[in-house]
């Protein structure tokens, strides 16, 4: 079960083999109010008792990062949230047949800053990160952009 938050709606997506063509399926079995912190009734109904066990340890994960989230520094979150957002970026790179001079020129500098400001940085580090056991790394990221779009909005 994979729990896929688009806009402010949970859908709660059933995975599975067809049994006919040996292929993986996603059905999306219920959605619900992304503001919503507990298994309610109407979803409970739709999902097995292992699908529900599973959306109750999501949403302990996702309550458990929004608290996290809301004690650390939106630059600690901004800088977290980077290497995940740099991957997705290498992907697009991969896939693009062209880049835009311009856009290609303003990736190379802020690489170029961004690893001036690493190497200043390192001698700060520390380890420490949120473990979560049923959240998916995508569903994560969504949550770290949800804060990071929220703080920009507050600079408006």
């Amino acid at each position: 079960m994979e729990f896929i938050t688009v806009g402010e709606t949970i859908n709660c997506v059933r995975v599975f083999n067809d049994p006919d063509t040996g292929e993986e399926k996603r059905l999306v079995v219920t959605s619900f109010n992304a503001q919503v912190d507990r298994v309610a009734p109407h979803v409970a109904a739709a999902l097995t008792q292992d699908e529900r066990e599973q959306l109750a340890h999501w949403l302990t994960d996702r309550t458990r990062l929004q608290s996290v989230l809301e004690e650390k520094s939106i630059e600690t979150t901004i800088l977290e949230t980077l290497p995940a957002l740099m991957a997705q970026a290498v992907d697009a790179l991969d896939k693009l047949e062209t880049l835009d001079r311009k856009t290609y020129e303003s990736i190379t500098q802020s690489l170029r800053a961004l690893s001036g400001a690493l190497e200043r940085a390192e001698s700060h580090t520390t380890s420490h990160s949120v473990e979560l056991d049923q959240m998916q790394d995508d569903e994560e990221l969504k949550e770290r952009l949800d804060v990071i779009r929220d703080n920009l909005e507050k600079r408006k």
